[in-house]
């Protein structure tokens, strides 16, 4: 996975919470994905695509396989924890839209995931940080606590 780029979300909730805080552009962090899902359907075909005006919003098809009480989507290279409302059933083909979300907290060095599917838990170096609502805004960083919009999408634009 070369010259890899994707947009992903972080959620107010987990700046607050101080995970990520201080991500500036030129950084590099070391973290797992999640795939906050909106839409599922049958389909065997690995891909992985963006949506270029919706940021973070992404497609991925691949298998999925149950890491403890956590269903994972496998796919090519990828390997991200689906937060969904139901139960997917375990070893069948899915095409999965949603929201990539970093996973600090599921994807945990020394957890389940990490030591099952250490292919979840990839190294990135942060390209550009936005702030995103009624419009996207640049940021020399991602703030703290005390900078937050509760009601604002965050999102990093990373590489590898």
């Amino acid at each position: 996975m070369h010259d890899v780029r994707v947009e992903a979300v972080v959620p107010a909730w987990m700046l607050a919470d101080g995970e990520y805080v201080g991500l500036a552009p030129g950084d590099h962090v070391r973290t797992g994905f999640a795939l906050a899902v909106t839409a599922t359907s049958a389909g065997d075909t690995d891909r992985f695509a963006q949506w270029t005006d919706r940021p973070g919003l992404t497609t991925v098809g691949g298998r999925s396989t149950t890491v403890g009480r956590t269903t994972v989507l496998c796919s090519g290279p990828w390997a991200l924890a689906l937060f969904t409302s139901g139960r997917l059933p375990k070893d069948v083909g899915l095409e999965v839209e949603g929201w990539l979300t970093v996973e600090p907290f599921l994807w945990v060095p020394d957890g389940e995931l990490a030591r099952t599917r250490p292919d979840g838990r990839l190294g990135w170096t942060v390209v550009r940080v936005r702030v995103v609502g009624d419009d996207a805004t640049d940021l020399d960083r991602l703030p703290d606590e005390d900078g937050i919009d509760a009601d604002a999408a965050y999102v990093l634009d990373l590489t590898r």
